[in-house]
C-alpha cells in the first residue's frame, strides 16, 4: 500500500527533504490528497508563496493551477498554458529567490506531455578543477523576456507580473545553502549580459558553451504526470522543461521555503 505523504511524520519529511536536497528531485505515486493535506504538508516544510495571483486557489492560495484550461469566459484559470516550456526554475526574473522547493501534484495528467529535469550540480562537479574555477569566476544578468521560454500574448494577464520582475545579478556557480554543494546557475533564457570578473563577456557564447556541458542525457531525468504523482523538485540544483500539452491537463504547484523544516535538520 502506498504511503500518503499527509500521514508522514516529522522524521519521514526530513527523510524526504534531504534526499531532495541531495539529488534534486524526488517522485512520489498514487497519492491521495485533498487540498487542505497537500497545503498542510507543505507548510510544515517551510512559508509557501501566495501572491493571490489569478491562477491561485482562493480558499488554498497556496496552490497554483498549472493548466491551459479556461473558464467560461475563455479566460486563463491557471499558468503556463499549453505551449511548450522551455528550461527554468522558480523565480528566475526575481531579484530574491527564496522559494527553492517546487511540489508539482497531478489532478489530471496528459499521455502526450513530458516533463524533463536537469541536474546542475552534477555536470559541475564532473569538470576539472581549472573549468569550475573558471566558471565560478562568472557572474550573470537575468530578467524575464517574453518569447524565449515561452509565449505570451499582449493580454496575457502572466506577462504583466511576469515583466514587472526587475531582475537580478547573480553568480553563475553556487553552492547550495543547505548541503554546500555547488551548482550552476543556468536558466539561460533569461539570461542578459555576462562578466567575467568585471570584464563584460558575450553571454550568447557563453550559453552556447554551456549547453552541451549541462544538458547531457547523463543528468536528465523524464516523467509523464499521471492523477496521484507527486514531484518534488529543488529550485537550485535542477532545471526542468516541458513538452506541448495535447489534452487537458492540470497540476496544482506550490512554492515554499525549507525554513521551518530545516531549523532542526540533523
Amino acid at each position: 500500500m502506498t504511503s500518503q505523504i499527509y500521514n508522514y511524520n516529522l522524521k519521514q519529511i526530513k527523510s524526504l527533504v534531504k534526499s531532495i536536497q541531495e539529488d534534486g528531485y524526488a517522485l512520489m505515486h498514487d497519492q491521495k490528497c485533498t487540498m487542505s493535506e497537500l497545503t498542510d504538508f507543505f507548510r510544515c516544510i517551510g512559508e509557501c508563496e501566495k501572491p493571490g495571483l489569478f491562477m491561485n486557489d482562493t480558499e488554498y492560495p497556496e496552490i497554483f493551477y498549472v493548466t491551459g484550461k479556461r473558464d467560461n469566459a475563455g479566460q486563463k484559470i491557471g499558468m503556463f498554458g499549453d505551449g511548450e516550456l522551455g528550461w527554468h526554475s522558480n523565480g528566475n526574473s526575481r531579484h530574491l529567490i527564496d522559494k527553492i522547493l517546487i511540489g508539482l501534484y497531478c489532478k489530471q495528467g496528459d499521455v502526450n506531455t513530458t516533463l524533463s529535469i536537469c541536474n546542475t550540480s552534477d555536470p559541475f562537479a564532473d569538470l576539472s578543477e581549472k573549468e569550475q574555477a573558471y566558471w565560478k569566476n562568472i557572474k550573470i544578468r537575468l530578467k524575464f523576456q517574453n518569447n524565449t521560454m515561452y509565449h505570451l500574448d499582449d493580454d496575457d494577464p502572466e506577462l504583466e507580473f511576469m515583466s514587472k520582475n526587475k531582475g537580478s545579478i547573480r553568480s553563475l556557480v553556487s553552492n547550495h545553502p543547505y548541503t554546500n554543494k555547488p551548482y550552476f546557475y543556468f536558466p539561460y533564457h533569461f539570461i542578459i549580459k555576462a562578466w567575467e570578473g568585471k570584464t563584460q563577456i558575450d553571454h550568447k557564447e557563453m550559453i552556447e558553451n554551456l549547453k552541451p556541458i549541462i544538458f547531457r542525457s547523463r543528468y536528465q531525468t523524464h516523467h509523464v504526470f499521471s492523477e496521484g504523482d507527486l514531484l518534488f523538485m529543488d529550485q537550485l540544483t535542477t532545471l526542468h522543461r516541458r513538452s506541448p500539452v495535447m489534452g487537458d491537463r492540470l497540476l496544482y504547484r506550490i512554492a515554499t521555503d525549507y525554513t521551518k523544516i530545516c531549523a532542526n535538520l540533523e
